[in-house]
This record gives structure tokens, sequence and C-alpha cells, in this order.
């Protein structure tokens, strides 16, 4: 007994010593940001200078900033364009690729590569199709369909071409996933629907689309999430512009931490946004569960 005691000691003494420095960092990486993140709520002030405490002040700021209201409306319309775009294409090429085809491993492997590039390269490359100059992009349209659009540089368009190339960026990431799903579904089950008679739509309907929700809603709350904390696409291809068009939440942070705007009220907003993304999720999940309950 006494040996079976000191064992489990050494073995609890083994695993706290393995623990304890991971567990350290978590601390000082995730929950100490995290928690002085609400600290930072109470506080006006820039990052260099002092702080002045305000209490519940920037939740009132809230309320009356017009350009987050703005920011709000531009960060929903990239939402609205993004999302069902990358779920969309995700869910068709996941499909073309779960078919028996040739050179199918050769497909997966490239539509995966636009997830592979960095943020920096994918704007560049897009910077350089829509050129109003020389991109080819932007020239096809032009003198095929009489388009002259100023796809980064007009307000009315430049929101709409980001989350597009955004949305064209993380589809192979989304339809391997989704692959993954399709994977998982019996062929048993098509195969009883051929005998029943049943089209290829009625079958996807039928079969394919309900025993995809659960993939379905991952990527929903994926894309939601994303869509949401968008900054990387937009600080590369155009800095919140033309003027504030393409000011997104994220963005608008960034420029309230390193545009001279105070650190607590970017805090307070990055707060809003964590609830919302919260919410968010939380309606998904509650939507395809009622969905599935009918």
């Amino acid at each position: 007994m006494q040996a079976i005691k000191a064992q489990a000691r050494a073995e609890f003494i083994s695993a706290l010593a393995f623990l304890t420095p991971k567990f350290g960092l978590f601390c000082a990486f995730v929950v100490v940001p995290f928690l002085y993140t609400f600290y930072l709520m109470l506080f006006q002030g820039g990052l260099i200078g002092k702080f002045r405490f305000v209490g519940l002040g920037n939740f009132g700021a809230l309320l009356g900033d017009g350009l987050l209201r703005s920011t709000i409306g531009n960060t929903l319309l990239f939402m609205a364009i993004n999302i069902p775009v990358t779920v969309a294409l995700a869910l068709g090429v996941g499909i073309l690729l779960a078919r028996q085809v040739k050179f199918r491993g050769v497909y997966r492997s490239l539509i995966y590569v636009p997830s592979l590039l960095s943020v920096s390269a994918t704007g560049l490359v897009w910077k350089i199709m829509l050129d109003r100059d020389a991109g080819p992009i932007y020239g096809f349209f032009k003198h095929t369909l009489g388009l002259e659009l100023s796809y980064l540089q007009s307000g009315s368009v430049a929101i709409v071409s980001v989350a597009l190339i955004s949305a064209w960026a993380s589809v192979g990431f989304y339809s391997l996933i989704f692959l993954a799903g399709l994977n998982g579904i019996p062929q048993e089950l098509y195969e009883a629907g051929k005998v029943d008679g049943i089209s290829p739509r009625a079958a996807f309907w039928h079969i394919t689309l309900p025993l995809l929700k659960p993939v379905l809603q991952l990527v929903l709350i994926l894309t939601s999430i994303s869509a949401i904390q968008v900054f990387d696409i937009i600080f590369v291809l155009t800095q919140g512009g033309p003027g504030t068009s393409t000011y997104t939440v994220m963005w608008y942070i960034y420029k309230s931490v390193f545009g001279g705007g105070s650190v607590g009220y970017a805090a307070t907003i990055s707060v809003a946004v964590m609830v919302f993304s919260i919410l968010l999720a939380g309606a998904i999940v509650l939507i395809t569960r009622t969905r599935e309950a009918k």
C-alpha cells in the first residue's frame, strides 16, 4: 500500500513539474492579457502617457461614436458577402474533390495553395491583378464587359472586393473541412437512393446536406469569427481606405491604439466584439439544433 501511494505521489509530482511551465506561459500570454483588457476598459489614455480613470465612460462613448457605427456597417457588409461566398464555394469545391476523378490528389493540393500564401503575397497579387493600368482582371472587365470599376479605390466597391478576395484566400482550407465531412458519409446511403430512383439533386438535399450539418455548423462559426476579426487583408490592400470605406471593427481598434487614440476605448470595443462573437456562435449552434430537431 505504501509503495502504491509513493508511486502515485511521484507521478503527481512529475505531472506537476511537466505542466507548470506550460501553465505559467498560458497565464502570462493568455490569462493576464485577457484580464488586463477588462482593466483597461475603465481608463482612457494613449500608449504614451498616463491613463485617466473614467469608469464606464468608454461604454457611453461607444453609443455616440459615429465612425464606429459606420465601421460596424462596413463589417456587417463584409460578413454578408464573405460568409455566404466562402461557405458556398468551399462546399461546392469539397463536393467536387470528393468525386472519384483522375488526378484528384493534384486538385486537392492546388485548391489549398491560396491558403498557404501569406497575406502579403495575396494582397500583392490581387493589387496587381486589379490595377487600373496593367491589371489583367481590370482589363478583362473593361474590354469585355465595358466595366471600368476602381476595385480598391472606390468606396462603394472596395469593401466588396476585399470580401471576395478574402473568400478566395480561404476557400481551400474550408473545402478540406467539408471534404472530411463528405468522406464520413456512408456510400451505402447514396446507393440506396439510386435504387429508390432519387436524382443527384435530391440526394444532395436529403442525404448530403442533413448529414453534413455538424460540419456546416463548424464552418459557419469559423467563417463568421474570421469575418468579424478581419484585419490583415485590410492592412495589406486598402489601409482602411479610400476614406473610411473599408474600416472594419478590428482596423478601427488598431487605429485607436496606434493612431493616437485611447487604449482603454480600444479595449472596450474589443470586449464588445468578443461578446458579439460569442452570441453569434451561440445563435448559429441554436439555429442548427432547432432545424435538426424539426
